[in-house]
């Protein structure tokens, strides 16, 4: 699925997804990633969601977001509530998505100025 260029500054802005890949600023991307308005951070560390912990969410706090969106690959995959304790304690909201929504989600916060932070599962 190919996105709509919008007047976005940010040069982490998602251009296309399709199960697999992802394309960010020209480049095709295969891996894992997290994804912030000012860095892309790849591989990211998970395979799959089976290997989602409270250690590697409370992780993603250090990049200071105000919001994560965890794209859990083709279908929506809902981790046990206790994982986001580290979150909640933080104050930082999340959202459960598959992946495609995460990338569509993302491009529209990002061009709110949001400090929105996307984990995605490829």
């Amino acid at each position: 699925m190919k996105f709509a260029q919008d007047q976005i500054d940010s040069r982490y802005l998602i251009e296309a997804y399709e199960p697999g890949r992802i394309q960010v600023a020209g480049q095709i991307y295969s891996g894992n990633m997290l994804i912030m308005p000012e860095r892309l951070l790849q591989p990211w560390e998970l395979e799959s969601m089976d290997d989602l912990s409270r250690a590697s969410l409370e992780g993603l706090l250090c990049h200071e977001p105000d919001l994560i969106l965890l794209g859990t690959g083709q279908r929506q995959v809902f981790p046990h509530p206790s994982l986001f304790a580290p979150l909640m304690r933080a104050g930082t909201g999340w959202e459960v998505m598959p992946t495609d929504a995460a990338c569509r989600t993302y491009n529209i916060l990002l061009g709110e100025d949001r400090r929105v932070l996307a984990a995605l599962i490829l």
